[in-house]
């Protein structure tokens, strides 16, 4: 008998154990993430909505000349419920990684591998996570995305960006030290946010060239709400690191705020903040080598090998010595915090 006839009318009865012909690529979604092309299948066309929430977080970039990232998103049934699945889902996620491998468990309601020295990846939801795309964006996609990108060598800071003009201003600070409230009192007095979180350096660009995640997004603590009254109808409560934080995207509240694409600076303005608890805020001038400390005391957690630090490392010295230093001690009086700086920044 014919193998091939004999396959063909046999194929469909086969038991599939594992799944591979229920878990196939039968959607596609093809797009670029800071210029880097990424090809998403799946085998649920609804999970793929999960990329549109992701997207707009990245900065916009021109396209590059690179082999895709590929990811493959499989909804699978479990063998016990676990229900619905928390808001915190970050929370519950076990990150763990060798070598150039990466494994998010998020609980019982999914799974996600990644080979970094591919730049692929493949995770597996419960049906009862597949069907909230936010949720998955924000417990599983961000952090896929992120790691994929700086195994790209995108250098990333944990730090706030804006732009004035053609000058970036960076703001790098501990956590809980009013680095979100000074940005937003900077955007509501004329700058443009491109991210309150992590800004990027691309390998990608002669010159320097700055991207940001998530753009235009920024959290306030629950005792910073009530001094930005205009802002509470765009205001979204969500936990973060065991607190309850609030999430404003500037594009609700005015667009022209955002500064969507990525920027490539004349001047760049780094400034380390702190708080000084008096009403005066100050700008003293801060050296390259207390900069970089600071830089690798703030970025550690995805930079843990050689291979990743040191590429990212170089962009971002190339950075730090274009750039004029500071230590930023603000004070208690937030008119003064934006006087005080835009007088050293950008004297008239």
């Amino acid at each position: 008998m014919n193998v091939e006839k004999l396959w063909a009318e046999h194929e469909a009865g086969l038991e599939d154990f594992w799944g591979r012909r229920e878990n196939g690529p039968r959607f596609v979604h093809e797009f670029t993430l800071f210029g880097r092309p990424i090809r998403v299948t799946s085998n649920d066309e609804q999970l793929l909505t999960a990329v549109a929430w992701a997207r707009p977080q990245y900065s916009l970039a021109p396209p590059t000349h690179h082999d895709p990232f590929t990811v493959h998103l499989v909804v699978r049934a479990t063998p016990v419920d676990p229900g619905p699945p928390p808001q915190n889902l970050m929370a519950h996620n076990q990150y763990t990684g060798h070598d150039q491998w990466l494994s998010i468990q998020m609980g019982g309601w999914g799974h996600c591998h990644i080979n970094l020295a591919q730049g692929e990846a493949m995770a597996v939801l419960a049906p009862a996570l597949a069907c909230q795309p936010e949720l998955v964006c924000r417990g599983l996609l961000n952090t896929l995305f992120t790691n994929l990108l700086i195994q790209a060598n995108f250098a990333m800071l944990h730090c706030t960006g804006l732009l004035r003009g053609d000058a970036a201003v960076l703001l790098m600070a501990p956590h809980n030290s009013g680095k979100s409230t000074t940005a937003l009192r900077l955007v509501l007095a004329g700058y443009h946010l491109i991210s309150d979180s992590q800004i990027y350096v691309s390998p990608d660009s002669e010159a320097i060239e700055l991207l940001g995640f998530p753009v235009g997004r920024t959290k306030l603590r629950a005792d910073m709400v009530p001094h930005f009254p205009q802002l509470h109808p765009f205001l979204t409560p969500e936990p973060v690191r065991e607190e309850m934080k609030y999430t404003l995207d500037l594009r609700r509240f005015n667009p022209e705020l955002v500064c969507e694409t990525a920027v490539r600076p004349r001047t760049i303005h780094f400034c380390l903040l702190h708080r000084n608890g008096t009403p005066h805020t100050q700008l003293t001038p801060a050296q390259p080598d207390e900069l970089l400390t600071t830089i690798m005391d703030n970025n550690s957690i995805y930079y843990d090998r050689p291979a990743v630090w040191l590429p990212s490392l170089r962009l971002i010295e190339r950075l730090v010595h274009q750039a004029h230093g500071y230590h930023l001690s603000i004070g208690t009086d937030s008119e003064a915090i934006v006087a005080a700086i835009n007088e050293r920044l950008f004297p008239s």
